[in-house]
């Protein structure tokens, strides 16, 4: 136990001596995250006239044909048509959710769900209002983020809408009646409309520690590989098991360190509202940090120079980071980067954490952010226990 103690304590003051460790492990992840706040806080607050709508209608298949006439309508309002006021997406009922998760983080400005029961409710009002009995006019529910400037415009257009609407049936049907009316759902209110802090912290606490598996496991591991240092620990009353032990243990700790010191800057400082003292979220983040060092001991082993392990931490790094959905939301991509995200460690951590923080629903299930995670640490851990190894032999 004292040697792993001893090692331990060795690389972890080391590193704290070491002014680049220093910046990478601290200074980086808070600039970053200062920086990414002030840079994108306004999103989605542009003054646009034009609001991308998506409209999803759940009553196309019943025997009456008035929810194609609100869609007709909406189109007419869209572009490509002259003065319009949408840019329009149609989406199938079983894409509810991700519709709903692009309005919360301002792919789009507002959804309208057409219910199963809509063209049954405008046939009922309309013969009630013509036997002069009362009715409830048919609903709309419209979906919008009231804190975000673009959104809250566009469910104020909404009004504009449902006039036209009500005026297409006077038109059409001849009878001057209100018979849709709009049930406006604030995703606020449903689930904790994140501002652009409460995104991206969640994101900083996945790239944070991965950044020091990387730049603190992968580049010390190839030094004492091109120095043989290994070789010299396992001649001496030293136990290699203790050298390594301590070492993975300091870079654990570190990261504990960098969760418990960016969250409470997030907090009190950034006004992230986040839930830091999940303990699910803490947990989840206890098995990354197990994935990032495995990858770091992969990254370490598989070159000796540090020129090297350099640019293969780069390589890994920045495709990793970016296609993770920790700056901005992914929507709409090609098939062959959503492969690659799909394969993305960092884009399951960041889906997780933002979970477990309350920040926002999982788009992937919940098992998929364990197992690819787990997945990887699966292979790189046994290429580096293989490399390691091969090299003794």
């Amino acid at each position: 136990m004292k040697p792993f103690l001893k090692f331990f304590k060795f690389h972890l003051f080391s590193d704290f001596r070491n002014r680049r460790s220093i910046f990478w492990v601290v200074i980086f992840p808070i600039l970053l995250l200062v920086l990414l706040v002030l840079s994108f806080s306004n999103l989605g607050t542009n003054g646009s006239l034009n609001f991308n709508v998506i409209v999803i209608n759940e009553s196309s298949n019943s025997n009456f044909d008035f929810s194609n006439r609100i869609v007709d309508i909406v189109k007419s309002m869209s572009k490509p048509n002259k003065n319009a006021v949408f840019t329009l997406e149609e989406m199938s009922p079983d894409q509810e959710k991700y519709a709903i998760n692009k309005v919360l983080y301002a792919a789009d400005d507002i959804l309208i769900v057409i219910p199963k029961d809509f063209d049954t409710s405008i046939a009922r009002s309309l013969l009630l209002s013509k036997l002069g009995a009362n009715f409830t006019p048919a609903t709309l529910e419209v979906f919008y983020v009231p804190n975000r400037a673009a959104s809250s415009l566009a469910q104020g257009m909404i009004g504009g809408l449902t006039g036209a609407i009500n005026s297409f049936f006077a038109q059409t049907l001849g009878q001057k009646v209100s018979v849709v009316t709009v049930k406006s759902q604030i995703l606020g209110e449903m689930m904790g409309s994140p501002s652009y802090t409460d995104f991206v912290t969640p994101g900083i606490l996945v790239i944070a520690p991965f950044t020091t598996g990387l730049l603190l496991v992968a580049p010390k591991l190839s030094f004492l590989r091109a120095g043989r240092v290994m070789r010299r620990y396992s001649s001496t009353p030293m136990n290699p098991m203790s050298f390594f032990f301590g070492f993975t243990f300091s870079r654990v700790f570190i990261m504990i360190l960098q969760y418990i010191g960016l969250a409470l800057f997030a907090i009190f400082v950034m006004k992230a509202r986040v839930d830091i003292f999940s303990f699910s979220a803490f947990l989840y983040y206890l098995f990354s940090c197990a994935v990032y060092t495995a990858i770091g001991f992969a990254v370490g082993v598989a070159v000796s120079s540090a020129v090297a392990v350099s640019a293969l931490s780069s390589v890994i790094n920045l495709p990793l980071e970016f296609l993770a959905g920790i700056y901005f939301p992914l929507f709409n991509l090609p098939w062959y980067i959503k492969a690659f995200v799909y394969m993305n460690p960092l884009w399951y951590a960041t889906n997780a954490m933002r979970e477990f923080l309350h920040v926002s629903e999982s788009p992937s299930p919940m098992w998929m952010n364990i197992f690819i995670p787990g997945l990887w640490f699966i292979i790189t851990m046994g290429f580096a226990l293989t490399k390691r190894a091969t090299e003794r032999k």
